[in-house]
């Protein structure tokens, strides 16, 4: 696998690569800032390629200019921090020369693209050991959130004892900051652009709800840049549902301004909900109540009764009531909760 910037080009290490690495590796700012020594010879640097750095998703950083490697940076799977099958810890070293430069950030935030994109990820952690502060720094322009700091623990390659940091990024952090989904966060308030599916039948409506959400909410998503929102409702219920559904009719946009009860923050958000055909899908097979997986967070499905929806912790309220009276044309409507 090979990743691009502007600037740099991220390929595997090579073993040819030794006399490079220990180039930049050698330097005693570098090594032990992170917790590992200067590398002593190029015969050293050569094994450590072949044994440590060669790893998949392992990257040389290279510079397009001159096709050759400055630094390294990777994701490490089942480390420390990350532990489950769906993260990953993000680690990174660059040669002095090219400190200050934003060299870092660039290609971090390729290899969050791809952390989060092609592989699927749901976390990427970083950490950090107290002192480092250029790496600290790095971090928290990435968009990494600060989780827990250690008492004194071992660094065994160091024979000493310092304080460790942990950082986080989840993937939907990432969307938010790429700019991949129309959002973006100001202090403790929160703007979304949504849409969501509204299906029915026999007068059941399909509700959902996942192991971060105790209240039941329709099918839907964030729209992404770029997206309209007719792609946006089709993309969401394909992801998932695993059906293509018929756009019968679009019914609310709705201006809500809310206090959402797990994150508590205050949203504004605009949402566009558009009435959907599932005839024909196999959606209704599948039983009243089913489960699926997506992107590593388990989806519950559930065919509620219309008319018992008044007494179901379910958003958006304003639903509860206009489930009996859809709107013929667009409808603009508010909401304050």
């Amino acid at each position: 696998m090979i990743l691009e910037t502007e600037r740099l080009i991220l390929r595997p290490w090579e073993v040819s690569d030794a006399e490079e690495c220990y180039k930049y590796a050698k330097d005693p700012r570098v090594g032990p800032a992170a917790g590992w020594p200067p590398h002593t010879s190029v015969d050293e640097s050569r094994a450590i390629i072949r044994d440590v750095l060669a790893v998949p998703e392992n990257y040389a950083i290279v510079l397009n200019e001159t096709g050759l490697p400055i630094g390294s940076i990777g994701l490490r799977f089942h480390s420390d921090l990350a532990q489950k099958d769906d993260e990953a810890e993000l680690g990174f070293w660059l040669g002095v020369p090219y400190w200050g430069r934003g060299i870092v950030p660039e290609a971090a935030k390729r290899l969050l693209a791809h952390a989060f994109g092609e592989l699927k990820l749901a976390r990427v952690w970083c950490g950090y050991y107290e002192g480092n502060e250029k790496s600290k720094r790095v971090q928290e322009k990435l968009g990494f959130k600060h989780q827990w700091t250690t008492e004194e623990v071992p660094v065994p390659k160091l024979g000493e004892t310092r304080r460790g940091h942990a950082n986080l990024m989840t993937r939907e952090e990432w969307a938010e900051l790429s700019h991949e989904n129309v959002s973006y966060v100001a202090g403790n308030a929160k703007f979304n652009y949504r849409v969501c599916g509204l299906i029915l039948d026999n007068n059941r409506i399909l509700a959902m709800h996942d192991e971060r959400s105790p209240y039941y909410y329709l099918p839907g998503g964030r729209v992404k840049m770029g997206e309209t929102a007719e792609q946006a409702i089709l993309r969401e219920i394909r992801e998932e549902l695993g059906i293509v559904p018929r756009i019968v009719r679009p019914l609310w946009l709705n201006q809500g301004f809310f206090k959402e009860d797990v994150t508590k923050f205050d949203f504004h958000e605009l949402c566009i909900y558009f009435l959907l055909d599932v005839s024909g899908t196999g959606l209704t097979e599948k039983g009243d109540a089913f489960t699926i997986i997506e992107r590593h967070h388990r989806l519950g499905f559930e065919w509620l009764d219309i008319y018992g929806l008044k007494d179901e912790y379910f958003y958006p309220v304003f639903l509860k009531k206009e489930i009996f009276s859809l709107p013929e044309h667009f409808t603009l409507r508010t909401e304050y909760e």
